[in-house]
């Protein structure tokens, strides 16, 4: 049987025998003699910690002399590494394997691209550069910053920063990241360097990104808020019952549309106040709510919406019809007085005629077609083409009228396309 105690390493708490206990405090008191530097013994005993959380020591579980063994082969012999000791025995130790973090020591925003510099050893002003012109470009780059801003961990202990860069975490390399933890002293380097005037290019650019940004947040939201107050206070009477929506299932996917473009726009106001801030300005947990909302909200349309949108489709072919009216032989055509919003198209047949075709119940007495001296003449400039849906929105929003000129000998030339009138070739 052994005795056992409670320590504390880098704040947090472990259970160690009486053995291991002696053992690990002759080797703190070690390097705490030959570094003499009281940050530096700090960031030792957190790098003994997540070394032995790594190695599966946590809860209850007993730290064993074996496990100092472990960190003292991690970390070295505190002799190695005295002010006046020969570097070279650290020289030959091999490189912990780089792991990405973000870097908010140098970051302009979330420490993403300095992050992924570190990680693939080149200049983070480059990094910086590929997100510029990818959010610009296809907008893909903000998207992609986004999601590394919440995946990738930030780089918080000296031990953290030195995996970061790929260095061994031994009480040297330590002792080297404490040295130049001088934050302030670092910017100021910085700003006398040659890479101010891009820093502070960068910075306003960011902050005129991210405005713009809260801005069109801003607006889709009261956007969307005052219409669906609108449809509230009607009762949901909102869009017209011709086409689209008809039932619950409809609706549903209106609601459920502007609720997935409410949680979008707040995103994108979000969005914008943390490239503002430089801070993403709410809780993790309420990030999340969100995006689990929203891929919930993705996935409940897009079943619903695959449903309907056959329904929709035979609703529109039922409630579109055609009108042929029959005339007399014609030589040529005038189309001068037709309306720009009506498609006029030619067909060859065995008979003269004209086909209306059209959704709704559109008046057609307001369209004329008349044959006078051999000459076809379509007249619309009296035809109404937007449908009236007593003040409510129409789906679709108009008569969708198409005439059709039947002859039977084939049409030469180029077909008129409104709203520029253009007078038909003659019928040999």
């Amino acid at each position: 049987m052994n005795e056992v105690t409670k320590i504390h390493l880098g704040r947090q708490a472990f259970t160690i025998s009486a053995d291991a206990h002696r053992e690990l405090k002759s080797y703190l008191d070690a390097i705490r003699r030959h570094v003499n530097d009281a940050e530096v013994a700090d960031e030792v005993e957190s790098r003994m910690a997540e070394l032995l959380t790594e190695r599966g020591v946590h809860g209850e579980q007993v730290v064993l002399p074996a496990d100092v063994t472990f960190l003292k082969e991690q970390l070295g012999d505190p002799k190695d590494f005295a002010e006046d000791a020969d570097n070279e025995a650290t020289g030959d130790r091999p490189t912990d394997a780089k792991r990405l973090f973000r870097d908010t020591d140098n970051a302009m925003l979330a420490g993403v691209a300095a992050g992924l510099a570190n990680y693939f050893g080149i200049d983070v002003l480059i990094v910086r550069l590929v997100f510029v012109v990818a959010t610009f470009t296809g907008g893909w780059g903000i998207l992609i910053y986004l999601v590394l801003w919440l995946l990738v961990p930030e780089a918080k202990t000296s031990s953290e920063r030195l995996q970061m860069v790929g260095k061994p975490v031994t009480i040297e390399s330590l002792k080297e990241v404490v040295e130049r933890a001088d934050v302030k002293g670092a910017a100021e380097r910085a700003n006398k360097s040659l890479a101010r005037p891009v820093n502070a290019a960068f910075a306003m650019l960011l902050k005129i990104i991210g405005v713009c940004f809260v801005t069109i947040g801003l607006a889709m939201l009261l956007g969307l808020i005052g219409g669906m107050t609108y449809a509230f206070l009607r009762g949901g009477a909102t869009l017209h019952n011709s086409v689209f929506p008809v039932g619950l299932r409809e609706h549903l996917v209106v609601y459920i549309g502007a609720a997935v473009a409410a949680i979008i726009a707040l995103f994108t106001a979000l969005f914008g106040m943390a490239v503002y801030q430089r801070k993403w300005p709410v809780h993790a947990w309420i990030t999340g709510a969100l995006v689990g909302l929203l891929f919930i909200g993705l996935s409940v349309g897009g079943a619903l919406t695959a449903d309907i949108v056959p329904q929709v489709r035979d609703r529109y072919n039922a409630d579109t019809h055609t009108t042929v009216r029959t005339l007399q032989p014609f030589t040529s055509v005038n189309t001068n007085t037709v309306n720009g919003n009506v498609d006029v198209e030619y067909h060859v047949a065995d008979t003269y005629s004209v086909s209306l075709r059209y959704f709704g119940n559109p008046d057609l007495s307001t369209i004329k077609t008349t044959v006078s001296n051999g000459v076809l003449t379509v007249d619309t400039s009296n035809f109404h083409w937007r449908r009236s849906c007593s003040n409510e929105l129409c789906i679709p929003n108009s008569y969708d009228l198409t005439i059709t000129i039947n002859a039977p000998a084939q049409m030469q030339g180029v077909v008129p396309t409104p709203p520029k009138p253009v007078v038909a070739p003659t019928l040999q």
